[in-house]
């Protein structure tokens, strides 16, 4: 059978569509990955990893008829079969050509094809499911429940290489979570902790082997609610001890359920630290609405993930948002 695998919304590698491969290969199945052509296969996956995303999806089955469709972005029900997930990922469905022109930024096309080789070549896995966490703009608790143990770090190593991607939700969470750190160091691994680590975890020992690892890029963390001001910076103090702040990142929920205001002081407040911010906008049920506060959060973002504003500390000042209102405010007098 030839078995088409659409990773549709995918901005590196996906694992779903690498157990399927591998899997469907397990069988003598030929598999083709996001094929342009009902001709191509006789049946089709398609993983959406985004809400967002559901809706331009789903009309790949007007072309596609033998097609199923999983992932966050798609429900938060349909799971691979227990035969499938028990699969190694396929390490050979993606090349570094793909992944390459999913690399955004500015580099050389050297740097860039490096990049690319490293993601294809690591391990990619999670060693746990769930989260101790309910934070109301999360899936994960009503995707999967209470925080569980699922593999070993020895089962999610490449032998193509030393780095390995862990797609865990809260890894600092894991009651042995220094023992993992530990391992992963006796191995002289590189890790690559996709969701970062919680401050609100973080502990002498856990930020002493963390700061032993070695990381594929920043440590990053989050601060998602206003009211953890106190839990964050005290857990940025605790793993400055070890990493120093030059390479952490810190994510900024945007929004959320948070006014302008309190976004722009929890970036001011990280900045006066010594941390980078980096604005993640939330696009779900219940998002922003109004256009002047999507379009001012959606230059905010430009602002602070360019670095913008390391040379323009004032947001107000910002050329590109003195431009959006005027066009906005003439927009508005044509609409009167």
């Amino acid at each position: 059978m030839r078995v088409g695998v659409i990773d549709f919304d995918s901005k590196q590698v996906n694992l779903a569509t690498m157990k399927l491969s591998a899997f469907h290969k397990a069988q003598g199945d030929t598999v083709v990955l996001n094929p342009t052509s009902p001709a191509q296969v006789d049946k089709t996956y398609c993983s959406v990893l985004f809400s967002w995303n559901r809706e331009a999806a789903l009309r790949l089955a007007d072309n596609f008829s033998n097609i199923e469709f999983g992932g966050t972005g798609f429900d938060l029900t349909t799971t691979l079969p227990a035969e499938v997930e028990a699969m190694q990922p396929d390490y050979d469905l993606y090349s570094a050509d793909i992944i390459a022109s999913r690399i955004k930024g500015i580099m050389t096309r050297e740097k860039r094809m490096e990049k690319a080789q490293t993601i294809v070549n690591a391990g990619v896995g999670r060693l746990s499911v769930g989260c101790i966490r309910g934070c109301s703009f999360c899936v994960v608790p009503k995707k999967e429940g209470k925080l569980r143990r699922v593999a070993e770090l020895s089962s999610l190593i490449n032998p193509r290489s030393k780095v390995v991607t862990l797609l865990d939700n809260n890894i600092t969470a894991l009651p042995d979570c220094v023992e993992i750190l530990t391992e992963a160091y006796d191995r002289g691994l590189i890790l690559d902790l996709t969701s970062g680590v919680d401050l609100r975890l973080i502990n002498e020992e856990i930020s002493s082997i963390l700061g032993k690892v070695s990381h594929l890029r920043s440590l990053h963390y989050a601060w998602d609610i206003p009211g953890n001001e106190r839990a964050i910076t005290e857990g940025i103090a605790i793993l400055s001890k070890s990493v120093k702040k030059w390479k952490h990142l810190c994510f900024v929920l945007t929004g959320f359920d948070t006014t302008f205001e309190e976004d722009n002081y929890r970036v001011r407040r990280l900045t006066e630290i010594g941390v980078d911010p980096y604005i993640m906008t939330y696009k779900g049920q219940g998002g922003v609405t109004d256009p002047f506060d999507a379009l001012r959060l959606k230059h905010f973002a430009r602002w602070i993930n360019g670095r913008i504003f390391k040379k323009c500390p004032d947001f107000n000042d910002y050329t590109n948002w003195i431009k959006a209102q005027t066009s906005l405010g003439q927009m508005d007098l044509l609409l009167a």
